[in-house]
């Protein structure tokens, strides 16, 4: 049987995976790649070109093109966690600076 600590760790690793899972789909979603790229570079190999020339004459593609309407915003990341930490780091110089103060009124 397990120790408590190997099930808590794999219940743990479990739940991490999860989250990251949901994250990755919670970004695909919110970022969508363009219709134009491709998301991973294919491994198929390429077909050669023909040696001999073309006499057949090539038409114009009559497949219409997508096109996004302009009215379309791109989603801007947003940074949750800035204000929190600048508020932190505010109360932490305003500590330092009133220490400088006190400490330069005693020893000065």
């Amino acid at each position: 049987m397990a120790k408590k600590s190997h099930r808590v760790a794999s219940r743990q690793a479990a739940v991490r995976k999860e989250r990251k899972r949901k994250k990755r789909s919670q970004v695909s979603q919110r970022y969508p790649m363009p219709a134009g790229v491709p998301a991973a570079p294919s491994t198929e190999a390429t077909p050669e070109p023909a040696t001999a020339p073309s006499t057949v004459a090539t038409e114009p593609s009559t497949a219409p093109s997508v096109t996004r309407p302009a009215s379309t915003r791109q989603a801007v990341p947003r940074y949750q966690y800035v204000i929190a930490d600048l508020r932190k780091i505010a109360l932490i110089a305003g500590a330092m600076l009133v220490i400088l103060i006190v400490l330069a009124f005693v020893l000065g």
